[in-house]
């Protein structure tokens, strides 16, 4: 089997790891989602970030733009102001000046200015008043998180 074909069945695994999190999620809350968004979408707001989405934020964003269930309301493509990845990181980066460099703002939980970012390695961590808090190695560790 060439490399093509191997990074064609992980691609594979991956997205069917990502929407059997998501089924899970949908068996205990009502999920909402946008549309998803176009390869060009995704470049486009890389551009505006001057950085690149790991590789598992881009799925999530080509598979549903953004998604909100529960509590829970992540940041994504192709949604307003409030929950639009570009405008809600350069919120965050503009009003802290210790905001981490290369990080994107995954959800803004709003409260007491806990924030969930993502590191372009995958990494997903809780970050409050300049201290990192409690991290998953990936968006799929941190949403299997949110149901169990």
């Amino acid at each position: 089997m060439g490399n093509e074909a191997i990074i064609g069945k992980k691609e594979q695994a991956k997205e069917f790891k990502m929407l059997n999190t998501i089924k899970k999620i949908e068996e205990k809350f009502k999920l909402y989602k946008t549309k998803g968004a176009s390869e060009e979408i995704i470049a486009e707001a890389e551009r505006q970030l001057n950085l690149r989405f790991s590789e598992d934020y881009k799925k999530y964003l080509s598979m549903y733009g953004a998604i909100s269930f529960g509590s829970t309301e992540l940041t994504g493509l192709n949604i307003d102001c409030y929950a639009n990845v570009v405008s809600v990181t350069l919120k965050e980066a503009q009003k802290n000046k210790f905001f981490p460099k290369g990080s994107i703002v995954l959800e803004n939980t709003g409260v007491e200015g806990l924030l969930i970012l993502q590191q372009p390695d995958g990494e997903v961590y809780e970050w409050q008043n300049g201290k990192k808090g409690a991290s998953f190695r990936n968006l799929e560790e941190f949403l299997e998180s949110k149901y169990q």
